[in-house]
């Protein structure tokens, strides 16, 4: 079912036009991503969706009654309410049934003695249709679902009864997060829903996107998210909206395909062009030839002329060199103690080896960004060994240095730290930063953190560090710069550490993945995903101990009968088989999944929409019947654990 259609929608501010001819459609249960660099206009389009935005031209369809959900950047709860008063909002409908049942209940208590009376068996009946109708619309779960989303978002039990207003801006924006999943309306529109998240909430969220009924809309400039909740695209980039089927690494492929795609179109048309240009400049002056020249010339009128295709996160080369290597140990790190008054973890022993490119990862507090500045120098070590290597030159990036002010102008004071360079030297460095033609002579406290935060990066290039330590380096940066920058850093052969709530950056970078916690942390060899797995692995070898260990406590207090053991083996057999059964489906449905994924990249089927929606639905399909027979399968393997 259609829920909401965009039809040629065109914005512009100030006569410049932000997007023109937009179409969008939005069915039951489908998600989508909206992605493009920062000013592209995601959320002014998020916002004309929602209807709190104006538009020029076009027509916007909704069906009747839809039940609209808008979480922009800036929203949060401003009241004294508790936050389980809040919460309980979208549920008052469920509160009056449960009101009106209470009240029958306590009529029916009062006048027990008439139970054969009509006045009786009339409040009976009512009863009964109120709890039928509470008991159809969930109504015995809502408390329970409060507290999974209040839970899940990190809020603990003492805060249900604290007033909102006590807590901070970014809790505020979490509960407004909170409230709106719980009004489960048709149609959900988050935008940077995980900027005040952590790593554990953010995949908490996921999960529960993943369940959740209604159609979503996501602005993001978190690709790992996007790679798990969408399934459809919206690119918002240089005035167009382009729309691709897939998750966002799915997006990125046929991006670059569509790109190759119309620049072929643009040679080729320019090339027509050039061709008929020289035929009309040699003949238009000769009389034989002056009428073919006439006719080619008008050809070159009617010609609607392209656009020369961009890509905005290729529009810039940036390398992160240096002059000479390290040796192969560049730290060796001993039962480090870091903090600033006190110990804030165990001992930390790591080893970094030259070429390495770690991740620092672990919940907020812990201390990833002290760590990784007392490796640094910037701060010092409360106890233990920090051993360098030779021929280490060391750069460090933190998120504040993408907060720092000058009065400036982005060129001086590049110029200012390089006076030997020219200007068409610093020029091109910025080039490559995206900061382009007149943008130079911005000054830099009129500049956003994401401008900040890439002038910040063009120093650290010219640095050129052979060890490059960064603290959050893609806070401030959008979609488009996070590219550039994972670019050049998967391309960099020195020695890199860094700290990053990032997951899909962590992914593309990391070589290794270092865990901390209060025990001083766990080093993994492999990138994010291959961490995530070794952590799902550990949890069940626990899982499984813990079932060993009650089982074997089972069989202590009781003894089977032989009868009992028969009956026991034939169970285990039938669970067995229904397992192998599993598998084969499992089998079957990944490999039926792999093969869309890749015809939907296909050029024949992204061109297609028709063909392309009937593929991604197909897939939609075997991922559904793969998730429950995955479900099946652990709960079978549970049942034979017990059964063994």
């Amino acid at each position: 079912m259609i829920l909401l259609q965009l039809n040629n929608i065109t914005k512009s501010f100030d006569g410049e036009d932000i997007f023109n001819d937009v179409d969008l459609e939005v069915k039951t249960g489908e998600r989508i991503g909206i992605v493009g660099r920062n000013g592209a206009g995601k959320s002014t389009l998020m916002k004309i969706i929602a209807g709190v935005e104006s538009y020029d031209e076009g027509t916007i369809s909704k069906t009747k009654n839809l039940k609209l959900g808008y979480l922009t950047q800036q929203m949060t709860l401003n009241t004294n309410h508790t936050v389980i008063e809040e919460m309980s909002k979208p549920f008052n409908h469920l509160k009056q049934i449960e009101d009106e049942m209470q009240k029958e209940t306590d009529w029916l208590a009062q006048h027990a003695e008439d139970f054969e009376s009509e006045s009786y068996k009339s409040h009976l009946d009512r009863y009964e249709t109120l709890s039928n109708q509470f008991e159809q619309q969930e109504g015995y779960q809502y408390e329970s679902k409060i507290k999974t989303v209040l839970f899940g978002l990190n809020f603990k039990k003492a805060d249900f009864n604290r007033p909102i207003n006590d807590f901070s801006g970014g809790q505020k924006t979490r509960l407004s997060l909170a409230q709106m999943l719980l009004n489960e309306p048709d149609l959900l529109l988050l935008d940077e829903p995980t900027n005040h998240l952590d790593m554990e909430t953010t995949q908490w969220l996921e999960g529960y996107l993943n369940y959740f009924k209604g159609a979503i809309i996501i602005i993001s400039h978190d690709r790992y998210f996007l790679d798990k909740i969408v399934n459809q695209i919206y690119d918002v980039a240089l005035g167009d909206v382009q729309h691709y089927l897939g998750n966002y690494s799915q997006f990125i492929k046929q991006r670059d395909q569509y790109y190759k795609k119309r620049m072929q179109e643009y040679e080729s048309q320019q090339a027509e062009i050039k061709r008929l240009e020289t035929f009309v400049d040699k003949n238009i002056a000769r009389a034989s030839t002056s009428g073919m020249a006439k006719s080619r010339r008008k050809m070159l009128e009617k010609i609607k002329r392209m656009d020369k295709p961009m890509i905005d996160a290729k529009s810039a080369n940036i390398q992160f060199d240096f002059d000479r290597n390290t040796g192969n140990d560049v730290y060796h790190i001993k039962n480090l103690q870091i903090g600033y008054d006190a110990p804030i973890t165990s001992g930390i022993n790591l080893e970094i080896t030259k070429g390495d490119h770690i991740a620092v990862i672990g919940p907020n507090g812990i201390g990833k960004s002290t760590l990784i500045k007392t490796i640094a120098g910037k701060l010092n070590k409360l106890d233990g060994e920090i051993v360098t290597g030779a021929n280490l030159k060391v750069g460090y990036y933190d998120q504040k240095q993408a907060e720092f002010k000058s009065s400036k102008t982005i060129l001086d004071y590049i110029w200012d730290q390089y006076p030997m360079m020219n200007e068409k030297d610093v020029r091109a460095i910025l080039g490559r930063f995206l900061f382009v033609q007149e943008d130079v002579k911005k000054i830099i406290n009129d500049l956003s953190g994401g401008e900040k935060a890439r002038l910040q990066l063009a120093l650290l290039m010219l640095e050129r560090n052979n060890v490059l330590i960064l603290d959050e380096p893609t806070n401030h940066l959008d979609i488009d710069s996070k590219e550039m920058l994972e670019q050049a850093l998967a391309q960099f052969e020195g020695t890199l550490l860094f700290v990053s709530h990032d997951r899909y950056f962590i992914n593309q970078l990391a070589n290794k993945v270092f865990s901390l916690d209060h025990d001083g942390g766990t080093i993994y060899l492999g990138d994010y995903q291959y961490y995530t797995e070794k952590l799902e692995e550990q949890q069940a070898i626990q899982a499984k101990a813990e079932q060993e260990t009650q089982a074997e406590s089972n069989t202590k207090n009781q003894s089977n009968t032989y009868k009992s053991q028969k009956q026991q083996r034939k169970e285990q057999r039938q669970i067995e088989r229904k397992i192998e059964q599993c598998e084969e489906q499992i089998q079957t449905y990944e490999q039926q999944i792999s093969e869309l994924n890749e015809a939907l990249t296909q050029p024949e089927v992204y061109s297609d929409p028709q063909k392309a929606n009937e593929m991604t639905q197909e897939k939609n399909d075997a991922e559904q019947k793969l998730e429950q027979t995955m479900t099946e399968w652990a709960e079978l393997q549970e049942s034979l654990t017990s059964a063994q």
